[in-house]
């Protein structure tokens, strides 16, 4: 019994390990607006400007009567003669961080208002 649980975890383990690499080789990494922050970093871009601000929005149901505070952080990067925007938030509702990227600060800056 103790041999055939230590096999099913060894199973499991590999599944999901070759489930992520399936999931990479589906990505366009010739698309800087597929990559996150982090990636993009290490793929030779570098920060030149970086601007932090908390934004206080309004709950969202049930806790519509709150305030829910978004910690925005805006990203100028550069690669060569190529520059991208990056707009990076953190809500602090639903414990969320989504990040988006763009060639265009203002399409970067375009995001769903709750």
């Amino acid at each position: 019994m103790k041999k055939l649980s230590i096999a099913a975890i060894f199973c499991l383990l590999i599944f999901n390990w070759t489930e992520q690499k399936f999931s990479y080789a589906n990505e366009d990494s010739k698309s800087p607006k597929a990559s996150k922050l982090l990636e993009l970093k290490r793929q030779g871009w570098k920060v030149l400007e970086k601007q932090s601000e908390v934004e206080s929005r309004p709950g969202l149901k049930p806790y519509q009567n709150l305030k829910r505070e978004v910690l925005v952080v805006k990203y100028q990067l550069r690669k060569g003669a190529v520059f991208l925007f990056c707009l990076v938030e953190y809500d602090s509702q639903l414990d969320t961080i989504s990040e988006a990227c763009d060639v265009s600060q203002i399409k970067a800056e375009k995001r769903p208002r709750d």
